[in-house]
């Protein structure tokens, strides 16, 4: 269990940037190309790599 909270405590922002960036990133897309598996993968690939990004920075919540 505590391995488990590590790795959350280590990710927190990579999986938010993954599942709230990329849910809104794939509306825009599917907004704004139509609906299919890939405009919602892309969307979530954005947001995951809009996390990687804030890690790597050291980005906090707010700033």
């Amino acid at each position: 269990m505590e391995s488990f909270n590590k790795f959350f405590e280590e990710w927190n922002l990579v999986l938010y940037g993954l599942l709230f960036w990329g849910s809104i990133f794939g509306a825009c897309l599917f907004y704004a190309l139509g609906a299919s598996l890939l405009v919602s993968s892309l969307g979530y690939l954005l947001g995951f790599l809009f996390g990687l990004q804030a890690k790597r920075k050291g980005w906090g919540w707010i700033t």
